[in-house]
């Protein structure tokens, strides 16, 4: 689909559920050793939100890449 990523949601290992993101609202990406945080915004008391993601930053970086924006 143009303009969205489509990445699995991590959750600790319960199952993985996927979910498509608008690139467009992505403002950042960081990797910790759980997988990556993709962040969509910040909430009101100005801390990130978005989701965790299985995928590596890598996967993630070239996922971004390779999106028909």
């Amino acid at each position: 689909m143009k303009g969205f990523l489509e990445l699995t949601m991590w959750d600790g290992g319960k199952g993985a559920e996927r979910c498509m993101v608008p690139v467009r609202l992505i403002t950042g990406i960081v990797e910790d050793k759980d997988g990556t945080f993709v962040e969509t915004g910040l909430d009101v008391k100005g801390k990130g939100t978005g989701i965790f993601a299985a995928e590596s930053y890598d996967e993630v970086k070239q996922k971004i890449k390779n999106c028909e924006v």
